[in-house]
């Protein structure tokens, strides 16, 4: 039985019957503002057409309907697919819309009641038909009002029309092309079509790499833009705008750009160049003997403004200090004045690689010089206006040297893409397609290199300084932010530690298993970047804490420790992951004696080609041996067996490293910790693939801590985020059941959906391959035997009826935290539709952090 909800929103923004909208774009829009304020996502649905005019629209809730069966089932596992998220639930709310005349259209039916639940607020970004370009990313051409066009603007003739919107385009900077045209008698022209040239995409004909028929590369230049006009025919010869889409969703260019100019070869051009050259340019922009200037950086800027237009770079050359401090004269000429020595031009050692360098200077001798007047003012004594090379175009003069600078809008993007991990080399791209052209940029990516490059040089001696103000502000910002740091008797920082709001309240869910990573490396400085994380209820990577260490002493461990108890409120975990590491083990046993410490067991396995014969390292079979022995071995006596018969007939009784392996093996193997809460998810949250990629993407040697900062806080947002949209997944999407137990679909309403796939596994596997093969009841607790496992074990499940308690032999809930096969046969067999309390941990459910 369906529940009925309906909305609470403004009456204005609800819709009505009788509506009336201007164009179906209109209707669109409303209904999904109002889909939007209400919590749901909208789909697009049926229409009618006549005569090539939508007479009635149907829009939609998108949870509408069923999905086919079709494809749903598979019965081979050979055939794996994505499973889909079931989304839609038979919903009816929609609008329907109709059109009275002209572009007019009207609300003629509307059910308003939807059959499920609302996506909250916060997340309503995530919700699919609201995931379109932002009003930000629409890009409205800017000319006068005059010469835009309207809705029912009218013209002379379809000629008049094309004249108008390619002047109206040539304004705004973006080129025409002419679109679909009707014909009504296969005379008169019906309606018409004028669009951007950068609408629609290019098809893929012709782009067959096996065609062996050489054809000219053709660029990319169209991208979708829905910017148009169309005209119809009124009376006689009289054509109206019927519609109207002005917005693009690309880069405008600058009209010089547009209009095709004629190709004129200039006499110059057809001509060698002669040995000396006069710069062409109005004679106002030309410097002179006598020319006079308030201080020496009006004359640098006089003289760029005069090689810009020209069409050469400035060079600053030599200049003559009194006092130190006052310049008594200085030289300002064209870059390519000298010549390379021949040491920087060429290679002294061959073994060394070295950038050839290209040859930029001639020797040219055009110049300026100004000197200092009694009033403190400066004078040009000196001009050498020929050249002796050609120079730049117009169109080029923006790479000219001398005509490069970062714009104060510029220089913000070098930090954005520091907080984004993707470099400064990529940060002009966004200028380029923003600026429309490159000669808007100002700048070329080798210039937000150096910028960059300086920048660090010149926070390098304050960059500890600058990454405890940062945490500092933001300790001020938010109190339950927290920090602590120590320096030496020399004021250098030695240790730091922070943890935010959210990590210290993650670590109050999550917090009863944590890995310690001491690995990573990073900076010019040489400290240990030391992050605590943690397994969240999507089975995610979840940072409680990090800390930076300048050494690795069992002082510097013991602070961290305590600090992170202090942080943490003196709550200890039941369990902490590390590397093998004596210093790090003393600290632990001191600091935390109550936590059980575990070595990563995969670190284990990755160290062990290392640490045995060459020959063995490429051999399958003792691999395969090994990873049974660490990874399958259940009890402690099938581990100890295995491993001796390994050693026996590997040879390897005298190999130190695995002699010292096996005495620590209590502290690293899963068959002596199968009692211990949760060691089973060890072996695949300790330095997953995922963290380390993770933390990869802010860890560099050459980093600064001030850059660290930067990228580390928009790194841990983009993880936050991805357990944000984890949660809306959960919590508003219902994963596929296989079986028709009760069971499997309880667990689908209370763990997450990333923990629930582990469990659907179980409830597969009690139902096709485990066999009962002995039952014994006492005193209200039920013993069975279960078989049909292919290691033909049996395991013992014993049940308590009356306290709703279950264990099994195998220990998987007790090492993972999920109910095993066996256990669920038993409670499926028990007629138990749902699992009772004590087979569902809090931290896997969907409510992890509520309650």
């Amino acid at each position: 039985q369906c529940s009925t909800s309906t909305s609470q929103s403004a009456e204005e923004w609800k819709p009505a019957l009788g509506m009336t909208f201007e164009g179906l774009e209109a209707v669109e829009a409303f209904y999904k503002s109002f889909a939007h304020r209400v919590g749901f996502g909208v789909r697009v649905g049926q229409q009618k057409v006549v005569d090539n005019v939508i007479e009635s629209k149907r829009y939609m809730c998108s949870s509408q309907g069923f999905r086919s069966e079709k494809g749903k089932r598979n019965v081979k596992a050979a055939n794996k697919k994505r499973k889909r998220e079931v989304t839609r639930c038979g919903c009816d709310a929609h609008i329907y819309v109709k059109r009275c005349s002209g572009n007019t259209y009207k609300i003629h039916s509307m059910i308003e009641q939807h059959n499920h639940g609302f996506v909250p607020p916060d997340k309503l970004h995530l919700i699919r038909s609201n995931r379109g370009a932002s009003e930000k990313e629409k890009v409205i051409p800017e000319c006068d009002e005059a010469l835009r066009p309207s809705i029912g603007m009218a013209f002379e003739g379809l000629s008049s029309a094309e004249e108008f919107y390619k002047s109206y385009a040539c304004h705004c900077g973006f080129k025409v092309r002419v679109g679909q045209h009707k014909l009504l008698n296969k005379e008169v022209v019906q309606f018409k079509r004028f669009m951007c040239s950068r609408e629609g995409f290019r098809s893929d004909k012709g782009k067959d790499p096996s065609n062996e028929r050489k054809k000219r590369n053709v660029k990319v230049t169209r991208c979708g833009c829905n910017a148009h006009i169309v005209v119809k025919w009124c009376s006689g010869n009289t054509y109206n705008v019927s519609s109207l889409i002005e917005h693009h969703n690309h880069g405008l260019v600058s009209p010089d750009k547009v209009i095709k100019s004629k190709r004129r070869v200039s006499e110059k051009a057809k001509n060698k160049l002669s040995s000396s050259l006069a710069p062409e340019c109005d004679e106002a922009l030309k410097p002179s003997v006598g020319m006079v200037f308030e201080d020496i950086g009006s004359v640098e800027e006089f003289y760029k403004s005069y090689a810009h237009h020209c069409g050469f770079s400035v060079r600053v050359g030599q200049r003559k200090l009194l006092n130190n401090e006052v310049v008594q004269w200085k030289r300002f000429m064209c870059s390519r004045e000298g010549f390379r020595s021949d040491k920087c031009m060429g290679v002294d050692d061959p073994s060394r690689k070295r950038k050839v360098r290209k040859v930029t200077r001639c020797g040219c001798d055009a110049r300026i010089i100004v000197k200092r007047c009694t009033d403190n003012k400066y004078k040009i004594t000196s001009w050498i206006e020929h050249h002796n090379h050609g120079f730049v175009p117009p169109d080029k003069c923006h790479l000219i040297r001398s005509n490069r600078q970062l714009s104060d809008k510029v220089k913000p993007t070098v930090s954005t893409h520091c907080k984004a991990s993707s470099g400064t080399s990529q940060a002009n791209k966004p200028d380029h397609v923003s600026e429309g052209r490159s000669d808007n940029v100002g700048c070329t990516k080798r210039d937000l290199q150096k910028y960059h490059h300086d920048l660090c040089s010149k926070i390098k001696n304050e960059d500890a300084q600058i990454f405890v103000a940062q945490l500092c502000r933001k300790q001020q910002e938010d109190s339950a932010f927290f920090f602590d740091c120590d320096v030496d008797d020399q004021g250098m920082l030695v240790h730091v530690f922070w943890a935010d709001a959210t990590s210290r309240k993650n670590y109050i869910y999550f917090g009863d298993i944590l890995t310690f990573d001491s690995t990573n490396t990073m900076n010019q400085h040489g400290m240990i970047f030391a992050p605590f994380t943690g397994t969240n209820h999507h089975l995610q990577s979840v940072l409680f804490g990090a800390a930076f260490l300048a050494d690795e002493k069992i002082e510097s461990y013991a602070w961290l420790f305590q600090t992170f108890l202090r942080a943490m409120g003196g709550v200890s975990p039941k369990t902490i992951v590390t590397r093998e590491n004596d210093r790090m083990k003393a600290a632990i046993s001191n600091v935390l004696p109550a936590t059980s410490h575990r070595l990563c067991m995969l670190e284990m396995l990755e160290r062990m080609p290392e640490k045995v014969e060459p020959s063995l390292r490429n051999n399958p079979l003792f691999q395969t041996r090994m990873n049974e022995c660490v990874l399958g071995s259940e009890t402690v006596f099938e581990f100890e067996s295995k491993w001796e018969s390994i050693i026996s007939d590997f040879g390897l009784q005298g190999n130190q490293w695995l002699a010292e392996r096996y005495s620590t093996r209590e502290r690293w193997i899963l068959a002596y910790s199968r009692d211990t809460h949760l060691s089973g998810i060890i072996r695949s949250t300790a330095w997953s693939k995922s963290a380390k990629s993770f933390f990869n993407c802010f860890i560099n040697q050459k980093l600064s801590l001030a850059e660290f900062w930067l990228r580390f806080e928009s790194a841990l947002e983009c993880q936050r985020q991805e357990e944000s949209n984890a949660d809306h997944t959960s919590a508003y999407a219902t994963p596929q059941l296989i079986t028709s137990w009760g069971l499997e679909k309880h667990g689908s309403v209370v763990f997450t959906h990333e923990v629930f796939e582990r469990f659907q596994e179980e409830i597969v596997a009690a139902r096709d391959h485990r066999v009962v093969e002995d039952m014994a009841q006492t005193e209200g607790v039920k013993t069975v035997a279960i078989g049909g496992d292919d290691s033909d074990k049996v395991r013992e499940v014993r049940w308590d009826a009356v306290t709703m308690t279950a264990n099994c032999s195998c220990k998987l809930f007790e090492s993972v935290g999920i109910s095993c096969r066996h256990i669920n046969l038993v409670l499926r067999s028990s007629k138990l539709n749902e699992l009772p309390s004590s087979c569902v941990l809090k931290r896997w459910q969907k409510s992890a952090k509520f309650g």
